[in-house]
């Protein structure tokens, strides 16, 4: 199979009209209890989880199965809220800004991971604040975000924002910003889940917010066909000793490394399938086969447009 690349506007036109140390998710003072059930919050649509470091709490909302249980990080400062992610809807994203919002505390910027519109169709709700992002990913926004809606409205109706949301801000690779007292670093991946994306690090909570380098029982997006790329960068991360807590861009918060393990073995699969399938319902099949019991299988379904684009 051919190494897929950018131009996703003409390939969707054509077939769519080892336990953590201290301070983890595990261990850390979770509002609520403990991680997977007990130190979650429900909300009316999304669920969220709290991790605990005194000064600066992480709340990770995890959407429903309708828009891939996609995650949006807000980063509580002392005095600010920093979100990472903006949610598949605007209903979700005004969801997780009023609950974050209750604190009382500004929010003090969003900030967009990379192009996929499951990232940034809610940050439609923060177009009063500063959005930031990679200069690729504004750049990716700006030339495909009409068309993600386009395509969208559909099968997601009152979710989809009327317009696009490009990121006002750019942030360099590789920059580090101390916003509030809280150490942010700004990471580069290429040819990944995405062809360009960020990850951020924060040195003195010993978190990797991994966005979608890292998904934790769910179904993987591979549309872009950079499987090898994302084996290489998941490599890297399982080297890294330096995070305590990993947060992954879609499914639950569990503050386990065997989500990295799990997603190279996902991805090995995935790949071996893929040169086989003739076709994306022989493709489907295989993934759902294996993985029966994954959520948001509806991702499966959207990278075979990809992978399989109609002529």
């Amino acid at each position: 199979m051919s190494h897929l690349k950018l131009n996703r506007r003409s390939l969707l036109i054509g077939s769519a009209a080892t336990t953590l140390a201290a301070p983890s998710i595990v261990s850390a003072n979770i509002l609520g209890g403990g991680p997977l059930g007990q130190g979650t919050t429900p909300l009316k649509h999304g669920i969220v989880t709290v991790a605990d470091f005194g000064d600066v709490k992480i709340h990770s909302y995890q959407s429903p199965d309708l828009t891939g249980c996609v995650t949006t990080h807000v980063i509580e400062t002392p005095e600010r809220l920093v979100f990472v992610d903006g949610q598949r809807s605007v209903i979700y994203g005004q969801e997780i800004r009023d609950y974050a919002e209750a604190t009382g505390k500004p929010v003090d910027r969003m900030i967009i991971s990379h192009l996929h519109p499951d990232h940034w169709f809610g940050a439609y709700q923060f177009r009063d604040v500063p959005i930031y992002s990679f200069a690729e990913t504004q750049a990716e926004i700006d030339q495909l975000g009409e068309f993600f809606i386009e395509i969208s409205i559909e099968s997601l109706g009152e979710h989809v924002p009327p317009t696009k949301v490009v990121p006002n801000r750019v942030i360099e690779h590789g920059a580090t910003e101390v916003i509030d007292g809280v150490t942010f670093e700004f990471r580069h991946v290429t040819d990944a889940e995405s062809d360009n994306m960020m990850t951020i690090y924060l040195p003195d909570q010993k978190v990797l917010i991994a966005q979608d380098m890292l998904y934790n029982n769910c179904h993987l997006f591979c549309g872009h066909g950079n499987f090898d790329g994302w084996k290489t960068g998941l490599l890297e991360m399982q080297k890294d000793t330096s995070f305590d807590l990993v947060l992954p861009g879609h499914g639950p918060t569990a503050g386990s490394r065997q989500a990295i393990d799990d997603a190279l073995v996902y991805l090995d699969y995935t790949q071996a399938a893929y040169a086989k399938a003739a076709t994306g319902d022989e493709l489907k099949a295989a993934i759902l086969e294996r993985y029966p019991s994954y959520l948001a299988a509806g991702l499966v379904d959207i990278q075979n447009l990809f992978l399989f684009p109609k002529t």
